[in-house]
């Protein structure tokens, strides 16, 4: 398979070049989420042991951002509180 001290660092990602961050994930990442609201379509991969965020321009082929973001800030932007508050409750049955 592969290993994991060819990963970049969060920071490290960050400041690599756009190329080189999109070769990256969509060579390991794994996709979790596509959201289209208020005329924006994004991304969220997991790539190592953080997320992966890619933005993309209007016509959905063109690449606008790609940045990596920690656990926490994913979870506070795409895991809706009460969906997950429900989704525990119904888990453990009460």
């Amino acid at each position: 398979m592969f290993s994991f001290e060819n990963y970049l660092p969060l920071t490290s990602f960050n400041e690599s070049s756009t190329f080189f961050k999109a070769l990256e994930v969509f060579r390991y990442g794994f996709l979790m989420e596509s959201v289209e609201e208020n005329g924006q379509f994004r991304q969220l991969y997991s790539y190592h042991n953080y997320y992966v965020e890619i933005l993309y321009e209007e016509n959905y082929e063109e690449i606008h951002d790609i940045h990596a973001i920690s656990i926490n800030q994913a979870i506070d932007k795409y895991i809706d509180n009460n969906r997950f508050n429900d989704a525990f409750l119904d888990l453990i049955g009460v």
